[in-house]
């Protein structure tokens, strides 16, 4: 059974294309559901994680793949910095931009910035 948490302000993302496992497309988030600056909460089909390891090129529904280059915080209610990198062929960080990561006790939310290029994707596991 899955548990919807609500963080007031955050952006919930439900999208299952997001996830790694999901191959092809060429969608980015300089427009659409993270087109924003803001804290986003992934959950469902997608995965409720940005993954913190690269991710192969041409997966996640985008070219560029985005993958959070950092440590999760371990203490409920911490947050870490960071850095979201985008696989670019032989560059696992070709583009970048800032996180930050709040663990909300089982669970995460994101500040993320706007990517500076299409097609930049975050990905999700």
């Amino acid at each position: 059974m899955f548990f919807q948490f609500n963080v007031k302000g955050a952006t919930n993302i439900t999208d299952a294309t997001r996830n790694v496992g999901y191959a092809g497309g060429s969608v980015c988030d300089t427009s659409g559901a993270l087109a924003s600056t803001g804290w986003y909460q992934f959950y469902g089909a997608g995965g409720t994680m940005v993954p913190n390891s690269a991710v192969a090129y041409n997966l996640c529904d985008t070219q560029a793949t985005g993958w959070y280059n950092g440590a999760y915080p371990s203490t409920a209610g911490s947050t870490n910095t960071g850095t979201i990198c985008y696989h670019w062929t032989s560059s696992t960080c070709q583009w970048s931009n800032s996180v930050s990561v709040t663990n909300c006790n089982g669970y995460y939310v994101f500040y993320l910035t706007r990517p500076s290029v299409c097609n930049l994707r975050v990905c999700t596991v």
